[in-house]
C-alpha cells in the first residue's frame, strides 16, 4: 500500500513542498480581510513535509499548529468548489482564480490530503466508542435518548452570547465560525451524490434539492446565509473573514468533506448528517430569536428560520429514507460507523462551541479595556515595525504579551472593532487564543513576546 507520509519525506519531494509555501494563494494578506475567494492565507513556513503527520490531539486541537493543517485541509477540500465573483472579474481576480485552480497546485495540495486527513482526524478514534452490540432498536433508542436530551436544554452559546456586554460583535463572531460550511452549503453533501447505490441515492438527492432551494437561488441556503451576513453588517462575499475562522470550526467543516470524500465512510457520512439534521431546529430557533433580540427589525434570519421547520423534515428523512433501508439491506454490521458519525458530530460540535465561546470571552475582555499583563513587560524585546505592518491573526501556544513601546498599533480577536493600543499599554493573549496585529504609525516599536512565567500565575 502507497504510504503517502514516507513519499513526503522523500528529498525527491522537497521541491514540491518549496512550491506550495511560495504559492500565491497561500501568501499571506495585507488586512483584516481578503479581496476575494482564492487567496487562502496559509503559513507553512514553521512546517516540514515530515512533521504533517504527527496527529493532533484533542488538547492540541486549539493550537497555531492546529490552524495551519485545518486551513491547509480545508483549502484543499474548497478546491473542489467552483467560487467566481459576484461581477466581471478584475485583472487581480483573474489572476487569483487561475492561480487557486491551476492543476499543479491543485495536484501537490492533493498529495498532502491523505496525511492531513490522518492528523486531523485520527484522535476520533481514541476519543469515540462505538462498542456494542447493535441494532435497529438499540439505535433508535441511542438516537431518541440522545436527541431528547440536546433538545431538554436551552442552548447555552445563545445563553453566553446575551449575557456579554456585546452581543452583537459575539453574534457576529459565532455567524463567522459556520461561515465556512454555510457559503457553500451542501457542497459536502455534492461530494456523495456521484455513482450509483440504490433507492438512497434518490433519498438522498432529495434533501440536497432541498438545500438548493429547488433550483430557485433565492431560496439557496447558502443565498439565505449571504442576506443574513448582509443584514447584520458582515460581508456576504465568500470567505472575505476567512482570518477569523477558528482551528476546531474548519475542523468541523473539513470533518463533513472528509466523510464524504473517502467513500469507505459514507456509513459515517449518513450518522453524521442525521444528527446534523436532527439537532439544528433547536438550536436555529432559538439563534433566531437572539438575531432579533439583538439586532432588531432589520436583521434578516431566513437562514436559520428556513432550517427550523425543513431539518425536521430532513432528520426524519434522514433515518427513515437513508439509515434505516440501509440497515435492513446489509445488517447490523454498518451501525457502528453509523453511530460513529453521530457521536462524531457531537464532539466536533462541542469541541467547537467551546473554541468559540473562549475566543468570545477574550474579545470581550479586549473590547472592555481588559486583557491587561499581571506584572510589568517594558523590559521585554522590542521590534521596530513600519506603518501599515500587518501580523495575521494567529493561535497563540502560550500567554503572550502585545505592548506598545513607540506609535500606535490596533489588535483584534474577531470582533471586527480594533482596539487601539497607545505607547505603554499592553495585552496578554491566553494559550490557544487569536490575535491580529496592525500598525498604524510609523516606526512603532512592539512587544511581542511570551508572557514571564512568573506573570502567569
Amino acid at each position: 500500500m502507497l504510504d503517502t507520509a514516507a513519499l513526503l519525506e522523500s528529498p525527491a519531494l522537497h521541491p514540491l513542498w518549496q512550491h506550495l509555501q511560495a504559492s500565491g494563494p497561500y501568501q499571506p494578506g495585507r488586512g483584516w480581510t481578503l479581496d476575494n475567494p482564492y487567496h487562502r492565507p496559509t503559513d507553512l513556513s514553521g512546517l516540514s513535509p515530515g512533521s504533517l503527520g504527527e496527529p493532533l490531539r484533542m488538547e492540541t486541537l486549539c493550537t497555531r499548529r492546529s490552524l495551519v493543517l485545518n486551513r491547509l485541509l480545508f483549502n484543499i477540500y474548497e478546491q473542489n468548489n467552483l467560487y467566481l465573483p459576484p461581477a466581471r472579474f478584475s485583472e487581480q481576480e483573474m489572476q487569483a482564480f487561475h492561480g487557486y485552480y491551476a492543476p499543479d497546485f491543485v495536484a501537490a495540495n492533493a498529495l498532502l490530503r491523505p496525511v492531513l486527513e490522518r492528523s486531523c482526524f485520527d484522535f476520533l478514534s481514541g476519543t469515540i466508542s462505538v462498542q456494542g452490540p447493535w441494532s435497529m432498536a438499540h439505535l433508535e433508542e441511542y438516537t431518541r435518548d440522545a436527541l431528547s436530551r440536546f433538545e431538554a436544554a436551552p442552548s447555552g452559546l445563545c445563553e453566553r452570547i446575551r449575557r456579554t456586554a456585546h452581543p452583537d460583535k459575539a453574534a457576529r463572531l459565532f455567524l463567522l465560525q459556520v461561515a465556512p460550511d454555510f457559503l457553500s452549503e451542501a457542497s459536502q453533501m455534492a461530494r456523495a451524490l456521484p455513482g450509483n447505490y440504490g433507492p438512497v441515492h434518490s433519498e438522498l438527492m432529495k434533501i440536497f434539492i432541498d438545500e438548493f432551494g429547488y433550483g430557485v437561488h433565492p431560496q439557496k441556503h447558502s443565498t439565505l446565509f449571504e442576506e443574513t451576513l448582509t443584514s447584520v453588517g458582515l460581508s456576504p462575499r465568500v470567505h472575505t473573514h476567512y482570518y477569523w475562522y477558528l482551528p476546531t470550526s474548519l475542523l468541523m467543516t473539513s470533518y463533513f468533506h472528509w466523510i464524504t470524500a473517502v467513500k469507505t465512510r459514507w456509513f459515517e457520512y449518513v450518522g453524521a448528517l442525521y444528527w446534523i439534521e436532527a439537532v439544528v431546529p433547536h438550536f436555529n430557533r432559538q439563534f433566531s430569536r437572539l438575531l432579533h433580540d439583538t439586532f432588531g427589525a432589520g436583521v434578516n434570519t431566513g437562514y436559520f428560520d428556513e432550517h427550523v421547520g425543513i431539518d425536521l423534515h430532513h432528520r426524519r428523512m434522514a433515518f427513515d429514507k437513508l439509515i434505516r433501508p440501509m440497515v435492513e439491506r446489509y445488517g447490523d454490521g454498518v451501525i457502528p460507523a453509523m453511530v460513529r458519525g453521530i457521536e462524531a458530530s457531537r464532539l466536533l460540535g462541542d469541541v467547537s462551541e467551546r473554541d468559540y465561546l473562549e475566543q468570545m470571552d477574550f474579545c470581550e475582555a479586549l473590547a472592555a479595556g481588559g486583557a491587561a499583563p499581571a506584572g510589568p513587560w517594558q523590559g521585554l524585546p522590542a521590534r521596530e515595525l513600519a506603518a501599515g505592518t500587518f501580523l495575521e491573526p494567529n493561535v497563540y501556544d502560550t500567554p503572550h504579551v502585545v505592548g506598545v513601546v513607540k506609535g500606535r498599533v490596533e489588535v483584534d480577536g474577531g470582533y471586527l472593532s480594533p482596539r487601539v493600543l497607545a505607547p505603554g499599554e499592553a495585552v496578554v493573549v491566553p494559550a490557544g487564543r487569536m490575535l491580529g496585529v496592525r500598525v498604524l504609525e510609523e516606526g512603532a516599536s512592539l512587544v511581542l513576546e511570551p508572557q514571564a512565567r512568573e506573570e502567569r500565575g
